[in-house]
């Protein structure tokens, strides 16, 4: 409860204003003008279409799936070397962007060879999250690792979420299935009753057997809270939730996410590091919020941001976003800071975009003055959201 009060502490007293620290952070924050983003348009469109059509014919022959991987390789190595967004060349060195080349690819081979049925879709989904985990390795001192613990928290999210969010499914059986985690992650002999429980099974067995003693028990104990908090998230469905509620669910939720990621990124944990990761988490839970605002609204859910755009407050609240951002990220001291600024850049980045591929909620104001700051320009954006459904990238 201590770390969720001050998690609210630091977001309560962000300031709703414009964030003026992107016009005096130029450096970090450049004014991208037209030609700039149009030429970014033209990159991102080439490269999209490129590997949506090698996704779609990934060839089913051993050997041509080796020379159709390398090919894909290429792709996203041409991209690095041209992109001019997040300028990855210029954060990271030869070194670790080899190295985060080679694990990535190491990361997709394992999650393949557990399961060769799961989709482009699935596979990025199980990406995301590992994306996560390798900055926090960097950021720690360690050199890059996809190893089993993060493998298996990572495959985790497409068989809970795809299960949790199936309309078919009945509430009986989602209990039953979050019933058996629970007792697996108490230590208590499970019996699974299908395909996916028993895979959900090895997964867990996959992370629990890499520690010992208090650090098998903290991190049993740290999924347990975060299958409580996914749990609890079924209340913002209801229409009588308080936002309060919806607060602490977000900070739950979203806080315990990340704060796996950490533990499975190294062993020496520190409370201060807890303390940050469990704010970034959050910090990543809005932005995931503010994404889906369009589909929360419509589905019923409610989030913060669902919420602060039925006051007619998202502006505010988006702003009070990019201050948390800014201000939780650039406190903190990580052991290896040579990423630290990629990471800002990043995360304040993408809260941006975001904001800006849900322009209906937004004033054209509010819009124009965010474009400056964008790789892309908001008619881009307008396009990319409505292919949303059809691409993974």
């Amino acid at each position: 409860m201590t770390a969720t009060r001050e998690i609210r502490e630091t977001w309560e007293k962000q300031p709703d204003g414009f964030p003026d620290f992107l016009k005096k952070n130029p450096d970090l924050f450049p004014i991208v003008e037209s030609e700039r983003k149009k030429e970014n348009e033209t990159l991102m469109q080439e490269f999209s279409q490129r590997i949506q059509k090698k996704l779609r014919h990934r060839p089913k022959d051993k050997e041509r799936q080796n020379e159709w991987e390398q090919e894909l390789e290429q792709d996203f190595t041409e991209l690095m070397e041209r992109e001019k967004i997040l300028n990855l060349s210029e954060w990271m060195s030869p070194v670790l962007i080899n190295a985060f080349k080679c694990e990535t690819k190491h990361f997709v081979n394992k999650v393949r060879a557990f399961d060769d049925t799961l989709t482009p879709a699935q596979i990025w989904q199980t990406l995301r999250n590992y994306f996560i985990y390798a900055m926090i390795v960097d950021m720690q001192g360690k050199e890059q690792h996809a190893e089993n613990p993060i493998l298996a928290y990572s495959l985790l999210y497409p068989y809970t979420d795809n299960y949790i969010d199936d309309e078919h499914i009945s509430v009986q059986d989602k209990e039953r299935y979050d019933q058996m985690i629970a007792l697996k992650l108490k230590g208590e002999s499970v019996e699974p009753g299908n395909s996916l429980e028993e895979k959900t099974c090895r997964l867990l067995d996959m992370i629990l057997e890499s520690y010992e003693g208090p650090a098998k028990k903290k991190v049993a104990g740290t999924l347990l809270q975060l299958l409580e908090a996914q749990n609890s998230s079924i209340g913002q469905q209801k229409t009588d939730v308080t936002e309060e509620q919806i607060l602490e669910i977000s900070m739950w939720k979203g806080s315990t996410s990340v704060l796996a990621d950490y533990l499975f990124a190294t062993t020496d944990w520190t409370e201060y590091e807890e303390d940050f990761y469990l704010k970034f988490g959050f910090l990543l839970q809005l932005v995931d919020d503010l994404q889906d605002i369009d589909e929360d609204k419509k589905s019923g859910s409610h989030t913060l941001m669902t919420e602060a755009e039925k006051q007619q407050k998202l502006e505010q609240y988006t702003n009070r976003l990019l201050w948390f951002t800014w201000n939780v990220i650039r406190e903190f001291n990580p052991i290896n800071p040579a990423l630290k600024g990629f990471v800002l850049k990043y995360c304040v980045e993408i809260s941006l975009i975001t904001a800006a591929m849900n322009q209906q909620f937004f004033s054209g104001e509010y819009l124009k003055a965010l474009e400056l700051y964008l790789p892309f320009t908001g008619d881009f954006l307008k396009k990319m959201k409505k292919e949303k459904s059809r691409n993974i990238l």
